[in-house]
């Protein structure tokens, strides 16, 4: 590496950690590279350190030019800001980045040569003049999405900038390999690939990712070999799971308050939820089970340690708040202000907000890679335990914390399974490619497209079908409305930018949502509401956002005016799909009911309460919980089947009873069901039935369980 790189490892790093000391001989031999790694562990400098030295020996050789030299990609465009920050500090403490108070670019040799190293972040947030300013200026190290990318491979004044790349590196590249957006990024790193001048060295980075050979092939292409570093098993994960209940489900107010008695004991504490509806509700409910604020203070525009009325170390961060908002919760998070932060899937990824204590799933991840991502948010640094706790909202939740727990023991992660071939993906790739008025070979594009991993099989037919369709020939009896590109059978054409512009207005492949903005009485942006929701409120009315009730003031054309309030809110609903869980974890939920059911019918409760014990860990008040459950649930289907089994015995159309009545043949399937409900019926938490199943609640711990259902 160059001097000053060394000399700043040495002093800061002192030696490399095992991801660090595999892949940089990889670099040094221009390899493709898939570096999987727990979080903490430093791959993401294990992937800057050789282009830092890169950027170091071209500023010595005075052949720094205004190009873009490394591309990072990101699936989230708050990581590329936070990669951004961390990057930064140690170029500025190598000497070598650029600074407002640094020499400026001379033109020398009849080119401009760089004295400092740039870098830059262009996502949809950035502001225009930035972008143009990057046009002129680019950055050497530049951050972006997938679909910032694919905006500028299609315009011609970013493709001249981006023609000495020699290094991408493809950030947290689990969540995008499996989906039609990763598969839009690998035909985008072809189309990048054509535009350079020489071969571009990729570098994939993971924290959990199956199978690798699989993911590497995705990542370097069609018949590129990749290397890879596999350092998977360097932390320890500790995973605990809680049951606040005694009968079927815990209200999520009682989660909330679960949750908050858990993070008393520790200094910093992520609560992940689901979806956004809910980090906002727990939020909520957790500020109100901690201790009264000595004095309230609502200002207007003040981050959320000022408005709380009860414990103001709370935060809250997902997709609907505004940019400044989710980097004020960051900072505050960083800097101690906040001790407890309540989020959705959007610190999931590799967002830095320091060191984390102990990390609350709420109800499950519902998978083996997101419980670890999200867990893995703990203890961040080499060497130290990843702490979570699973707060089981129901007993399902329980089966799937204890599968979910045993397939990580095991080793057991999903599988990542590449798109093949979408067409809809390939289309729009195709309009990007003409705009605005370029011509382009159908044969060389059949070539590109097939480098690309998810296209290797790629049909010539199933091309000019996409071709024929975009330039007007429709699809079926239906002729399409519109052409994007230009066709003459032997090549595709752009059609200019009119056209075009639906593609600039339109990429990518995220389904867009309709919001409804939500300002301050000052102008400040706070979120964003779904458009369903945000029509049916009135002024007077009051929801949570932030985590904080507001009062909306003024319902105008450009969204809702707010401030905030101290009643009893709504909690806002935002369009979202329901997750589901993997094969694998499917399986193991399917062999612990089965091995519990087992137990059961061969020595009883206390059999089954060995079995979770050996094989899944599971003791005490949750164990009893699973116990019960696959009790029920098996006494339930035994009485459904003779039931069932009845009817069958006789003949057809007859009621059970043997005469012609239909009202003694509905009560008879009335009391059927009220059987089959009472034997589903839960008995308290700390109460197992007895080996012969024939033990009795008195009637006051009847009473009792009642009131707790209730």
């Amino acid at each position: 590496m160059h001097p000053h790189v060394a000399a700043w490892c040495d002093e800061h790093l002192r030696t490399a950690t095992p991801p660090q000391a595999q892949a940089l001989p990889l670099a040094a031999a221009a390899r493709h590279t898939l570096i999987c790694s727990p979080t903490g562990t430093g791959k993401t400098l294990a992937a800057f350190l050789p282009v830092m030295s890169r950027l170091a020996s071209l500023r010595d050789a005075d052949e720094l030019l205004a190009r873009t030299y490394c591309l990072y990609l990101s699936p989230l465009r708050a990581l590329g800001y936070d990669v951004e920050h961390n990057l930064r500090r140690p170029l500025r403490e190598m000497g070598i980045l650029e600074r407002p108070n640094t020499e400026r670019a001379k033109r020398r040799r009849g080119r401009v040569r760089e004295t400092f190293v740039r870098t830059g972040v262009r996502t949809g947030d950035t502001p225009v003049e930035e972008r143009r300013l990057m046009m002129s200026r680019p950055p050497h190290v530049l951050l972006t999405t997938p679909e910032s990318l694919a905006l500028m491979v299609a315009m011609n004044s970013y493709r001249k900038t981006l023609t000495h790349v020699e290094t991408v590196i493809v950030d947290e590249v689990h969540a995008l390999a499996g989906s039609k957006r990763g598969a839009h990024l690998a035909l985008l790193l072809e189309s990048l690939e054509q535009l350079t001048r020489a071969p571009l060295r990729r570098v994939g980075l993971s924290a959990t990712v199956a199978p690798l050979d699989r993911v590497a092939a995705y990542l370097a292409g069609t018949d590129r070999e990749c290397a890879i570093v596999d350092c998977r098993g360097l932390r320890e994960t500790k995973l605990d799971v809680v049951a606040p209940f005694a009968g079927a489900m815990a209200p999520l107010a009682q989660c909330a308050r679960t949750a908050y008695a858990l993070t008393k004991d520790v200094r910093s504490t992520l609560v992940f939820c689901n979806v956004r509806s809910q980090a906002e509700r727990v939020a909520h409910e957790m500020e109100q089970a901690g201790e009264p604020a000595a004095e309230i203070a609502v200002p207007e525009n003040g981050p959320r340690t000022e408005t709380a009325s009860r414990d103001r170390r709370i935060g809250v961060h997902h997709s609907a708040l505004e940019r400044n908002v989710r980097h004020r919760t960051e900072a505050e998070l960083r800097s101690g202000t906040l001790r407890t932060v309540v989020c959705s899937t959007s610190l999931e990824l590799g967002v830095d907000i320091g060191y984390i204590d102990r990390v609350i799933v709420l109800g499950g991840a519902r998978g083996m890679t997101p419980t670890l991502q999200r867990v893995g948010r703990a203890g961040h640094r080499p060497g130290a335990v990843a702490t979570g706790v699973v707060i089981a909202q129901d007993r399902d939740d329980i089966v799937e914390a204890a599968a979910t727990r045993r397939c990580i023991r095991a080793g057991i992660i999903e599988e990542i399974v590449v798109p093949d071939a979408p067409l809809d993906v390939v289309a729009q790739w195709l309009v990007g490619l003409c705009a605005p008025d370029n011509r382009i070979a159908i044969a060389e594009l059949l070539a590109l497209a097939r480098r690309a991993y998810p296209y290797r099989d790629l049909r010539e037919d199933d091309l000019r079908a996409c071709i024929a369709y975009l330039s007007g020939g429709g699809v079926g009896p239906q002729e399409a409305h519109v052409r994007r590109i230009g066709t003459d059978g032997d090549a595709v054409y752009g059609l200019g930018r009119e056209p075009s512009s639906a593609y600039f207005e339109n990429v990518g492949t995220i389904p867009d949502e309709s919001t409804i903005g939500v300002a301050g009485a000052g102008g400040h942006a706070i979120g964003r509401l779904d458009e369903s929701f945000a029509s049916s409120l009135r002024v007077g009315d009051v929801f949570l956002l932030e985590g904080r009730p507001l009062r909306v003031e003024e319902v105008g054309p450009r969204g809702l005016r707010v401030k905030p309030h101290a009643g009893r809110p709504t909690v806002p609903q935002w369009s979202s799909h329901l997750k589901g869980i993997p094969r694998a974890l499917a399986s193991e939920i399917h062999v612990l009911r089965n091995g519990v059911a087992g137990a059961l019918r061969d020595g009883g409760p206390q059999r089954a309460l060995a079995y979770l014990r050996t094989r899944y860990a599971l003791d005490g008040v949750e164990a009893a919980h699973v116990v019960r459950y696959v009790r029920a649930a098996a006494r339930a289907f035994r009485r459904a089947g003779r039931d069932a089994s009845a009817h069958r015995d006789l003949p057809h159309g007859q009621p059970p009873d043997g005469g012609v009545s239909h009202g003694r043949r509905a009560a008879h399937q009335r009391d059927a069901r009220t059987r089959r409900r009472r034997a589903l019926a839960p008995a308290p938490a700390h109460q197992l039935v007895a080996d012969d199943g024939r033990q009795r609640l008195s009637r006051r711990a009847a009473a009792a369980h009642a009131r707790a259902g209730r």
